[in-house]
């Protein structure tokens, strides 16, 4: 798995903009992700160190519309709370560019 494809989007909700000022940033991550994985993603696209990693998973939200049909509200994800080290802080605008495979590849083969 490409470390690009790890971290999906950062979570930017109340709650979670409010524990910026503690050093932890919320991030919805690949369900197959590992808190290395999550960890090293960080630290290859931001360039910060990570003190913990938390993962919660988030369960879909679905309610019952008209004739009993069930509607999703809110689909399923997985979240990871990040803490880092202390003074370290994260700009989200700021990520570092990563080279795919493909493009490797071809600089390699000097296409």
């Amino acid at each position: 798995m490409n470390l690009s494809q790890i971290l999906i989007r950062p979570v930017l909700t109340e709650k979670s903009v409010h524990q910026e000022v503690n050093g932890k940033y919320t991030f919805e991550v690949h369900h197959d992700a590992s808190k290395v994985d999550i960890k090293n993603a960080l630290k290859a696209l931001y360039g910060v160190h990570v003190d913990a990693v938390n993962v919660t998973h988030i369960l879909a939200k679905n309610r019952l519309g008209k004739g009993r049909k069930s509607m999703e509200k809110r689909s399923a994800a997985r979240r990871a709370i990040v803490t880092l080290k202390k003074g370290e802080k994260l700009d989200l605008n700021k990520a570092k560019k990563t080279e795919t495979k493909k493009a490797k590849t071809a600089s390699a083969t000097g296409a």
